[in-house]
């Protein structure tokens, strides 16, 4: 029996002065991107990612078809740049309810999908940041790694290449399982546990979502601030 997906979303700018995170709550289709911050034009690569991804998937809901929209997202923020003459970048984290797959989540940057099953929170993506790449090679310590220039410089992004390497994730999914897409801003701001308590304690997504978005600007998060909870029924 497949499952059904429930999602709410929330978003705020947070410590800066503009917000340029953006998310998706479609038919099947729950995203999250967040433009790069050093780069021009974030929160027009954010959102336009994402409207062609959203375009784009809605033409072929298979898996392939959710890295194909993956592609197309990155083609369509490169081509605004190229217009331009700027260069602009997002990350990216979509979860889709596939034809052929089930529940498939692709990933590029350092945004986040979490899951929650029996209150525990489990990371499910790696990643793409100099730092993270470096600690995975143990090049450095957990310590180092706070400090380091390079902490928020990303490997791969969406929309300054003509292509990008995009991770795929087929996701176990149980009746009962949270999903929690989420930007830097948030899971930077919040522990394991605060995410996992709100998680565990509003059962409404878009209800949780919000919470969990409000307890991280509540905490002075200096960076935008998303979330998109997604039940698992």
């Amino acid at each position: 029996m497949s499952s059904t997906l429930v999602a709410g979303a929330a978003t705020h700018q947070g410590g800066r002065r503009n917000n340029q995170d953006a998310v998706v709550v479609g038919d099947g289709l729950f995203g999250l991107a967040d433009g790069v911050g050093g780069l021009s034009s974030g929160e027009v690569a954010s959102r336009l990612a994402l409207d062609a991804l959203n375009a784009d998937f809605a033409t072929d809901r298979s898996s392939a078809g959710l890295l194909h929209a993956c592609q197309q997202a990155n083609r369509a923020v490169l081509r605004r740049a190229d217009r331009e003459a700027v260069t602009m970048g997002t990350t990216l984290v979509a979860v889709a309810m596939t034809t052929d797959a089930g529940v498939v989540a692709a990933h590029v940057g350092d945004s986040r999908l979490y899951r929650l099953r029996n209150g525990n929170l489990e990371l499910l993506t790696r990643d793409h940041t100099v730092i993270a790449e470096l600690l995975r090679a143990g090049a450095v310590s957990e310590d180092a790694a706070d400090e380091h220039p390079h902490r928020n410089v990303l490997t791969r992004a969406i929309g300054v290449g003509p292509e990008v390497e995009v991770d795929r994730i087929e996701l176990s999914c149980l009746p009962g399982d949270r999903l929690l897409i989420c930007s830097d801003g948030l899971f930077k701001t919040l522990s394991t546990e605060e995410i996992e308590e709100i998680l565990s304690s509003e059962p409404n997504p878009q209800d949780a979502a919000e919470q969990l978005v409000a307890a991280a600007v509540e905490q002075h998060s200096d960076d935008n601030v998303s979330a998109v909870v997604v039940n698992v029924e």
